[in-house]
């Protein structure tokens, strides 16, 4: 019982660092000065520790603090223990305020080429002590078995354990080439899809049906998937050079709208 006791006593540090600070001195006022608290805060300190130690670590008088045997000896054997952890504290304090060790990232492709990778070199002169390790995939990532840190994906979270802080909004743009649409006509109603040509993804809530709303109506069209591909870069290429219509993320067409190559 008696091992315990002094295990628990050294897990309050705060307790300890008081002792240690009040042997060094030899006053509960100059200790609660330099703590900025109250002498009998510092005294019960004291007797709490003295309690978990049963054992009397000062003598006390009106004029005077002195260390008993018992002090002394545990000043003695507690101090480089009290050391150790102090340092060991002051080093994970200093891990937290300079990031470090390996950070796993996940993206699609096109989003890490076009976002992430340009700012990789300021990332590093930043943070020189992190790894970071970039994976760029278009499939769906088991973030936990693969130990990702940070996953960055379109859409609302299922549920899940995991956490999602959101980071924009997405827009996005019907679009084809002029080509493709000279060649076969502009849709005017969403319901016209279905006579086109359709350039997608894969995944569940691209490849089968497309959602339209406004204000007032909310409409659900079934298309007709040409090609499906897990890449929007790739997607892009194919209806620039004519393959169809694809449903794309602003900031992957933007540019080949403003330069003509796509029309909306």
């Amino acid at each position: 019982m008696q091992f315990i006791r002094v295990i628990y006593a050294i897990m309050n540090l705060d307790l300890i660092n008081t002792f240690v600070a009040v042997y060094r001195v030899g006053s509960f006022v100059q200790v609660a000065k330099d703590q900025n608290v109250a002498p009998s805060s510092v005294s019960r300190s004291i007797a709490s520790l003295e309690t978990v130690l049963k054992t009397r670590l000062f003598q006390r008088t009106t004029r005077s603090l002195t260390p008993t045997q018992a002090g002394k000896v545990y000043f003695e054997r507690i101090l480089p223990l009290v050391e150790e952890m102090n340092t060991v504290h002051q080093s994970l304090g200093d891990l937290s305020s300079k990031p470090s060790g390996r950070l796993r990232v996940t993206a699609s492709v096109s989003y890490g080429e076009i976002f992430i990778a340009p700012k990789l070199k300021d990332f590093r002169t930043q943070y020189p002590d992190i790894e970071l390790e970039l994976i760029l995939s278009d499939g769906r990532l088991d973030i936990v078995n693969e130990q990702i840190d940070i996953a960055i994906r379109h859409g609302s979270l299922s549920d899940s354990s995991l956490v999602a802080r959101k980071l924009s909004n997405v827009t996005y743009h019907l679009v084809s080439s002029p080509a493709y649409i000279e060649k076969f006509g502009k849709p005017i109603h969403p319901y016209d899809l279905k006579k086109h040509e359709i350039v997608t993804f894969p995944y569940e809530n691209f490849r089968d049906v497309w959602t339209f709303a406004t204000d007032q109506i909310s409409q659900k069209v079934q298309i007709n998937t040409a090609l499906s591909i897990t890449n929007a870069a790739a997607i892009r290429q194919c209806v620039r050079d004519g393959a169809g219509i694809a449903l794309l993320a602003a900031w992957t067409v933007e540019g080949d709208i403003k330069s003509k190559k796509l029309v909306e």
